[in-house]
């Protein structure tokens, strides 16, 4: 992309409070851009768009566009979309996703070994019968998809005392190869190891169903799985299963096929389950803003944009 491209055309924005994150924008760049809605005229020479929320149902013509800063960690709802064309660059938010997602996984993880479940029955009861509360120190923790959310996991795992170890399509790809850090080849190992298994795999044609029967009861009995990651990635019949086994023991999960998810689905009433709809990763306009003005100053300077996506790799 050439330096100054765009600089005078207007940038489209969607997202539920678009005037809000736009003054946000604004202040991180430093100046006013200029700013406008698919509603308003003018909106189809746009050659830049902030989708910071789930793209519009129907296709928006933008033939002037050159680069879509998608709100989202995930791209599939960016697969087939006519907007993301070849010569268009598709950018994800990063953001503060590592940190919230790593903080979703161990603030449950520990929720379960303190059994903050058992405290809160208590104080409800009024109630006092002391137990002893369990610890992640010296667990083995296996983080599948190790990019920029599972390193972050994988780092916080190491400070609460866990053995931890990390599987990636490329282990070498974007810098030093980490300790423990290994290709697909290595995944039954890690699985037949681990305590604890953290899916975070982005969710692509080659991770649909992903965690079927056969990777889930390779697992360790009573082990956890979490899931921070896509429903899509996981077979959940074959889930039930495995649970109804004891391999794993336990799952922890944020992410589901059909959201929201049926109030009469199986997980509802599991005991070896627990749920929550879809909160590990929300985006919030803070850093929104600043993901966005940090490759608006890239795209100006006609320097690469951070966090763009392979279409080939589908991430």
């Amino acid at each position: 992309m050439s330096a100054g491209l765009g600089a005078r055309k207007p940038v489209l924005i969607t997202y539920s409070d678009a005037q809000g994150l736009a003054r946000e924008v604004d202040v991180r760049v430093g100046a006013p851009l200029q700013w406008i809605t698919p509603d308003q005229s003018g909106a189809e020479s746009a050659e830049v768009w902030f989708c910071a929320s789930r793209p519009p149902e129907r296709p928006l013509s933008l033939p002037a566009l050159r680069w879509i800063q998608s709100g989202w960690a995930g791209i599939e709802a960016w697969r087939g979309r006519p907007e993301w064309r070849d010569g268009v660059t598709l950018t994800r938010t990063v953001g503060d996703f590592p940190t919230r997602l790593a903080e979703y996984v161990f603030g449950y993880l520990l929720a379960r070994e303190l059994d903050v479940p058992e405290a809160l029955r208590q104080m409800r009861e009024r109630a006092w019968k002391r137990w002893t509360p369990g610890t992640l120190a010296g667990r083995s923790l296996l983080v599948v998809g190790y990019g920029a959310i599972g390193r972050q996991i994988a780092a916080v795992g190491r400070a609460m005392g866990m053995r931890v170890s990390g599987i990636r399509r490329d282990p070498a790809r974007g810098g030093p190869q980490e300790e423990g850090v290994r290709g697909p080849e290595g995944l039954a190992d890690g699985l037949r190891a681990a305590d604890v298994v953290v899916n975070v795999l982005p969710y692509t044609p080659e991770t649909e169903s992903f965690w079927n029967r056969e990777r889930l009861s390779a697992m360790r009995e009573g082990s956890t799985f979490v899931n921070v990651s896509r429903g899509a990635t996981v077979d959940e019949g074959a889930l039930l299963e495995a649970l109804a086994m004891g391999r794993p023991g336990f799952a922890i999960l944020d992410v589901f096929r059909e959201e929201p998810l049926p109030a009469d689905h199986p997980f509802r009433v599991s005991d070896a389950v627990w749920t929550t709809p879809h909160v590990a990763g929300i985006g919030t306009s803070a850093p929104l803003a600043a993901e966005f003005a940090e490759n608006w100053r890239r795209f100006q300077e006609g320097l690469p944009l951070r966090h763009a996506v392979d279409r080939a790799r589908g991430y």
